[in-house]
């Protein structure tokens, strides 16, 4: 071979390598990127989505342990059953077990059922309740002795005296009461109606999922309603943060209020007289609120809004399964390039109507962070888990979710909503034991004016070192039929007499 063509093929031998040497870099890259990826993956599925997936109802494993397990029970927070597997007498054998629910209707939505499915709190623990979670030694001796395996028993934070006083202020309306410890986060109350008896669903689940209103749904939790004035609280969070001179705000209510192209009327059409900033809150006039609005910019007022949890899931884990939520937030946006943006739409929606919409449990964390200079505490219905021997393996910790406002402003619209229980359209609350502070609300779903509303009450008391917050709503009832505010009084009369 000639030297030249010698040169020419360690010439063209060392492209080739670095050919090669290139696909190897890249190949290299491309299944290193695809490592990196799956191990992020396999991370986050170990941290975050493994917990709810292993306890979801559709686990096969689950289905197979339920078979060979008693199912533990769910406690009320005093250690009261209020759903517990009976054997008939026969632990070994599983066949002729049927699941008990004390209170039938009182707890249905919120503690939930196995009969058609898992709802509710039977649903979210479905892991726990099935699997004994002894040590060891303790397996060892069960599986030794030939013992019949319980699962878990789930001790709640529900409280049976106030979710029946909660229950039975509904009457029969519909609608939903949440009620909470602003300083714990333990949730109290979850009540709905109308209800259903899980242990008689068997025999009347055609009859019950043919009902247009709904039984199954957790109103307090899972019902999105327009708010109507209860949504004043956002409208004035967003006016004081625009405007520092608030304190100074000053309107005359002449019981209509004219824009360019609309008028807006107070309710009833009462005529409020000059009103500063407290006292248009305190007597929920429509044309200041209204005004407000359109003065608000847009992204301050969107911005408050999400601050105050619209259009964001809410923080309430024991809720939530790896495939259901059994709770919903609220939505609002104000669109500048939408087609329904106008001074109407913005005027209306700044007083809760509109496309606005809402949930109680939504409004209870808002009142609770209130309630809370501003902090809105991890909300919580779980409080321990333990094996049927009573050791607890799991332990609820209460810790801060998230700031909603700063203190200054939480104590400001403290003030407002002592002004709404003292003077204002909650006045009902003006001589109790306790000091009552709220915020009413009366969504008018019609245009044609046939009176059908939402009723609202949104807020807090306290008294010496104990607080609640609570969220009532009356679904879609007569104007003047009933009210939200009477509901919340059973509950708090009842927690702090």
């Amino acid at each position: 071979m000639s030297r030249q063509n010698y040169k020419k093929d360690i010439k063209q031998k060392r492209k080739e390598e670095r050919r090669l040497n290139k696909q190897t870099l890249v190949t290299t890259i491309i299944f290193s990127l695809i490592f990196v990826f799956m191990l992020g993956y396999y991370v986050h599925f170990v941290l975050k989505d493994a917990p709810t997936v292993i306890s979801s109802s559709q686990n096969g494993r689950i289905k197979e342990q339920a078979k060979k397990v008693v199912r533990g029970s769910i406690l009320a927070k005093d250690g009261e059953e209020l759903a517990y597997t009976d054997t008939n007498g026969t632990d070994d054998d599983f066949e002729d077990d049927a699941r008990r629910y004390p209170y039938g209707k009182v707890f249905a939505q919120v503690i939930g059922y196995t009969t058609k499915g898992f709802t509710g709190l039977e649903d979210v623990c479905n892991y726990d309740l099935v699997m004994p979670k002894n040590n060891a030694l303790k397996q060892i001796e069960d599986d030794f002795t030939g013992k019949v395996l319980h699962g878990c028993n789930i001790q709640t934070t529900l409280d049976v005296d106030l979710q029946k006083t909660a229950y039975n202020s509904l009457g029969d309306f519909k609608g939903g009461i949440i009620v909470m410890d602003p300083d714990t986060g333990a949730i109290y109350v979850s009540a709905s109606k109308p209800s259903y008896n899980p242990e008689n669903l068997e025999e009347n689940w055609k009859k019950l999922n043919k009902k247009a209103d709904a039984p199954f749904m957790n109103r307090s939790t899972q019902g999105r309603y327009m708010p109507g004035s209860v949504f004043k609280i956002v409208t004035t969070l967003a006016y004081m943060r625009q405007n520092s001179d608030y304190k100074n705000y000053n309107f005359q209510c002449n019981g209509t209020k004219s824009f360019d192209h609309f008028q807006l009327e107070c309710y009833h059409g009462t005529v409020h007289g000059n009103e500063t900033l407290e006292e248009a809150f305190a007597n929920s006039c429509n044309g200041a609120f209204a005004s407000m609005g359109l003065e608000i910019d847009t992204d301050i007022f969107n911005q408050t809004a999400e601050d105050l949890l619209f259009n964001n899931p809410l923080p309430i884990a024991d809720l939530k399964t790896s495939t259901t939520s059994y709770v919903k937030s609220g939505s609002f946006e104000l669109d500048e390039k939408s087609e329904k943006y106008n001074d109407y739409y913005v005027a209306e929606s700044s007083i809760g109507q509109q496309d606005v919409l809402v949930s109680p449990a939504q409004m209870v964390l808002i009142a609770s962070a209130i309630a809370n200079d501003g902090v809105m505490m991890k909300p919580y219905l779980i409080s321990q888990v333990m094996t049927d021997d009573g050791d607890v393996v799991q332990d609820a910790s209460q810790s801060e979710a998230k700031t909603l406002m700063t203190k200054k402003e939480a104590k400001q619209l403290s003030k407002y909503m002592g002004a709404v229980c003292e003077y204002g359209t909650a006045k009902i609350f003006a001589n109790s034991e306790y000091k009552a502070y709220g915020k009413t609300g009366t969504a008018d779903l019609s245009s044609s004016g046939d009176g059908k509303v939402n009723s609202w009450f949104v807020g807090f008391a306290k008294k010496g070192g104990k607080k609640l917050a609570i969220a009532v709503v009356l679904e879609n009832i007569n104007d003047s039929e009933g009210s939200a505010k009477e509901c919340a009084k059973k509950v708090f009369d009842r927690y702090f007499n």
